[in-house]
């Protein structure tokens, strides 16, 4: 029997993306910006499941969020090299700066969910901020695609791709 969707996971990610989002916008500690979360965000949520309305998954919206803020330096240069083909990455929109950091956050911490899982992750959330067809969610995808070859190379090599 086929596994129910859970769309919780893609909930949170984007939840996460908006926090992390806040700290760069406003320097709030992380704690601040979780409580604000848990708050008022998702009230009305509670046992609806559904793409729209899913309530986050508190444990890995912490996570995320938390890893992310705490392990900024690290994050942004593991994003360098995949940076040097594009434009300087402060020169992005925030909400892009956000959405690289915490899929790089994932790639580096999260071993146990696949790179390709992942990308395609934080695409779907770029498509949410972004037009579908626009640059913005193409150039996501391809620096999250170098940053995974880059820090998760064993993943692409077995498959008779190179990194």
């Amino acid at each position: 029997m086929a596994r129910a969707y859970d769309p919780r996971p893609a909930a949170t990610r984007l939840a996460a993306v908006q926090a992390v989002y806040e700290l760069i916008m406003m320097d709030s500690p992380v704690d601040d910006v979780l409580a604000s979360f848990a708050a008022e965000r998702w009230k009305t949520a509670d046992e609806e499941v559904n793409a729209e309305m899913a309530r986050p998954k508190p444990e890995l919206l912490k996570e995320l969020v938390g890893g992310t803020a705490s392990r900024k330096a690290e994050i942004d240069e593991a994003l360098k090299p995949a940076m040097q083909k594009s434009r300087g990455f402060e020169d992005m929109e925030s909400v892009m700066q956000a959405i690289l950091r915490t899929a790089t956050y994932e790639l580096l911490a999260r071993r146990n969910v696949p790179a390709k899982t992942i990308i395609g992750a934080y695409t779907s959330v770029a498509d949410a901020f972004f037009d579908e067809d626009g640059q913005q969610v193409k150039l996501i995808a391809g620096i999250l695609n170098a940053v995974a070859r880059n820090l998760r190379a064993d993943e692409f090599t077995h498959t008779g791709e190179t990194a």
